[in-house]
Formats: structure tokens, C-alpha cells, sequence
């Protein structure tokens, strides 16, 4: 068996094909050979730290999310008050007190609450609406020209911004330190390159019947991935030629 993985392999793609491996030699039972076992244990072990690895890298992206459903929330409980305020102004002078009456509640939760901390913001959202759900109150909100309709818009994107917190906040609670991908992507190769590729070929040539089926099948992921990533180099490298062209 000649096939390598490439270097220029991403992050994703050795992790797959690790699991992948991984999975192939868990069809078998190779608990009699201690050096091929200690290897696979090795190399789960290693891809699982780079999972977890990639995982963590992708956690930019969950921030952006997570700003994105606050500036959403922010924007609701803004629209959701100045509907209160508009309503202070109508000619029925019940639903303007009404209207009084709610404003004075908003107040007392802060109406400025979205432009404090994520923490701060949301005990004050539950407070706010909690107060808002009070029978009496309810009644004189129900009164109130679109105003209800807006505390379900408010109580909605303050669900999703809330259940993405908390899925962050506990994530990060649990999470240990966290090796790079590129590092962590180098180490899972090495295992497959340096230790598993060189081991199955030495037990093929003194055993092939019991470990040339493996090995073949370990050589075909290993070609198909190479497949794979030569040709998106190819082409990275033909765009870079056409860019300098035209430059």
C-alpha cells in the first residue's frame, strides 16, 4: 500500500476520512493484534480532540448568529414600546390611560433594557412580560391598538435569542482547552501516515489473508480522498494562474 494522505488535505476532510477508518476497523475484531488496536484506539482518540477542534472554530459563527437575533429582540421591544407610547396619545381616553398604565410598567423594567447586557436584558424581558401576563393588566393591554400583537413578536425573538445563550453559555461551560484544527489535523495524519500505513503494510507481507482485505479497503479511502483533494488544488491553482494573468 503506497497511498499517503496528501498534505494539502483540509481540516474536514481528514476528520472524515478518520472516522471513517475508525469505522472500518470496528467491523472487525483485531483485539489479538495489541499494536493495530493501540493504533485505532490512538487515532479515535486524536480525531475525536479534532472534532471537538472544528467544532469550536465554528463558534464565530454562532456569536454573529447570536448578535443578530439580539439586534432582532432589541428591535422588537423597541417597536413593542413605542406602540405603548403611540397609544397614550389616542383620542379614547380610556385606552390612553391604559396605554399610561402600561408605559408606567416598561419604565419600571427599564426601557433602555436593550442596550444592556445579554444577562441583564433578559431577566428584564421575563420580568417585563411577566407583568404584562397579570391579569389586570392583560385586560388594559388587550384594549391597546396592535400592542398585543407586538408582545408575541417580543416574547418569540426573545425565545430564540435566549435558547441560543443558553446553548452557548453551557457549551463554553463544558468545553476544555481547545487545540487549533491545523495543529490537531497534522497529528490525526501522522497517525494514519507515519503509524497505521506502514504497520498494515508489514502485516500484509507476512499475513496478507488475514490483512490485505483491510488494508485495501483503507488504501480506497485513502485514494479517494487524495482524488478528491488533488482536484480542488488543481483548480485553486489554475485560478490563481488566471488571476496573475490578468493582473
Amino acid at each position: 500500500m503506497n497511498s499517503k494522505i496528501y498534505h494539502y488535505c483540509n481540516v474536514s476532510e481528514i476528520n472524515t476520512i478518520a472516522s471513517n477508518l475508525v469505522n472500518e476497523f470496528e467491523k472487525g475484531d483485531w483485539s489479538a493484534d495489541l499494536i493495530l488496536t493501540n493504533f485505532i484506539n490512538l487515532l479515535s482518540s486524536e480525531n475525536s480532540i479534532l472534532s471537538k477542534s472544528i467544532q469550536s472554530t465554528k463558534r464565530g459563527l454562532h456569536i454573529k448568529q447570536l448578535e443578530i437575533l439580539d439586534d432582532v429582540a432589541d428591535r422588537e421591544f423597541v417597536c413593542f414600546k413605542q406602540f405603548v407610547w403611540a397609544n397614550t396619545y389616542l383620542t379614547d381616553q380610556t385606552k390612553a390611560d391604559n396605554a399610561k398604565y402600561i408605559w408606567k410598567i416598561i419604565d419600571a423594567n427599564n426601557r433602555n433594557m436593550h442596550r444592556l447586557s445579554y444577562e441583564r436584558q433578559m431577566a428584564l424581558t421575563h420580568s417585563l412580560l411577566k407583568n404584562l401576563e397579570r391579569p389586570e393588566v392583560k385586560a388594559k393591554v388587550d384594549s391597546l391598538i396592535g400592542v398585543q400583537k407586538r408582545i408575541t413578536a417580543l416574547k418569540s425573538s426573545s425565545k430564540n435569542f435566549e435558547s441560543l445563550f443558553r446553548s452557548e453559555k453551557e457549551e463554553m461551560a463544558t468545553e476544555e482547552d481547545i487545540i487549533a484544527p491545523s495543529t490537531q489535523k497534522r497529528i490525526v495524519r501522522n497517525i494514519i501516515n507515519k503509524k497505521l500505513i506502514p504497520y498494515l503494510n508489514n502485516a500484509v507481507s507476512v499475513l496478507p489473508e488475514q490483512y490485505e482485505t483491510i488494508a485495501k479497503v483503507v488504501e480506497n479511502h485513502i485514494e479517494g480522498l487524495n482524488t478528491k483533494a488533488k482536484s480542488r488544488e488543481t483548480r485553486n491553482l489554475s485560478s490563481r494562474s488566471i488571476i496573475n494573468v490578468t493582473e
